[in-house]
């Protein structure tokens, strides 16, 4: 398989090219920011073809030419720009043309290459509100959409775009909603507004300061190890019954949890609840938990459920800092 990942050099987009690459295939990663040195340093170990073709995602001569001669079998569309209200007010119109501007460039491209395949990653900030509302897992199909932020309004319009140009241009085209995503590659691109709790955390334990928490939180965290791996199933899945699948572990677990794994591996490491009028060092973006997303929908129809041990992750991800850590410097 050769796949061009859109927003590569992002998040989920570096976990995606590992994974490609481990396997033995083929990933092409177009990006307005370069290859991290050390995601590149270990991408080189791996035995798949790696291409990096860097240029703005708002641009559609950039995206047609990220296509040409490369062969591409599917396309991930991971880039994307989140948008607290600072963001915005000041760069509303950057936010809707990355978010969707950019994903209408690469289908028509994809379309045109004849690719067999494109996976719009979007978010369950795409049901807004339901998030934090009433009870239970959201569905599938059935628990409403009602974003209340551009980043989410534009992330439930991505989709509503897919399923239109998908139509036209006769392209099979899925989408996704994520959870919250915590792991390796998480970086601090300038397409984000907070970087995950998990990940600021984590970041406390490599520099030697204490991480003061605002509450507990028990959350649908999900590893980005294993959000890649989902994507590259459905990627694979022959004939998807559903034009929007979530990605999630569909098990809970709190920052705190993972705070008590760095203190294992970190012995200098401290954290604790914010006191009284204290202020925290570590923000949850919400003062409440979000309602999990429910997992059944992907693992009926293609067979795949993502690991639910959040143990095992947390190993996992305390091994790559071990290996990695200097991706984080400076």
């Amino acid at each position: 398989m050769r796949a061009l990942i859109a927003g590569g050099c992002g998040f989920i987009g570096l976990n995606l090219a590992e994974a490609l690459l481990r396997r033995g295939d083929d990933a092409v990663l177009f990006d307005r920011n370069p290859l991290p040195a050390e995601a590149a340093r270990a991408f080189a170990a791996l035995p798949g073809e790696l291409t990096v073709v860097m240029g703005d995602i708002r641009d559609g001569e950039a995206v047609a030419g990220a296509f040409a001669d490369q062969s591409i079998d599917g396309v991930f569309y991971g880039a994307a720009m989140t948008s607290g209200p600072e963001r915005e007010r000041t760069a509303s119109a950057e936010v809707l043309q990355v978010n969707l501007l950019g994903l209408v460039h690469v289908l028509t491209a994809a379309a045109g290459a004849g690719v067999g395949r494109v996976i719009n990653i979007s978010s369950a900030a795409a049901y807004g509100r339901s998030r934090l509302e009433g009870e239970g897992p959201l569905v599938e199909g059935e628990t409403p959409s009602v974003p209340d932020t551009l980043y989410g309004i534009s992330k439930h319009a991505s989709e509503a775009v897919c399923r239109r140009l998908g139509l036209l241009l006769e392209l099979p085209v899925l989408s996704v909603r994520l959870t919250a995503v915590y792991g390796p590659w998480e970086i601090d691109s300038g397409a984000r507004d907070t970087l995950s709790p998990l990940m600021q955390a984590a970041l406390a334990a490599l520099r030697g300061t204490p991480a003061v928490l605002p509450r507990r939180d028990n959350q649908d965290w999900v590893y980005s190890r294993h959000v890649a791996e989902a994507l590259l199933a459905l990627m694979a899945a022959e004939a998807p019954a559903h034009d929007l699948y979530h990605i999630t572990s569909g098990r809970s677990c709190g920052v705190a949890d993972w705070c008590a794994a760095l203190a294992g591996a970190y012995p200098d490491f401290q954290y604790r609840l914010a006191g009284p009028g204290e202020a925290a060092t570590i923000e949850l973006h919400n003062d409440r938990d979000r309602r999990p997303m429910s997992a059944d929908r992907l693992a009926e129809d293609i067979g795949h459920r993502l690991p639910d041990d959040p143990a095992a992750a947390f190993a996992d991800m305390l091994a790559w800092m071990r290996d990695h850590g200097a991706f984080w410097d400076g």
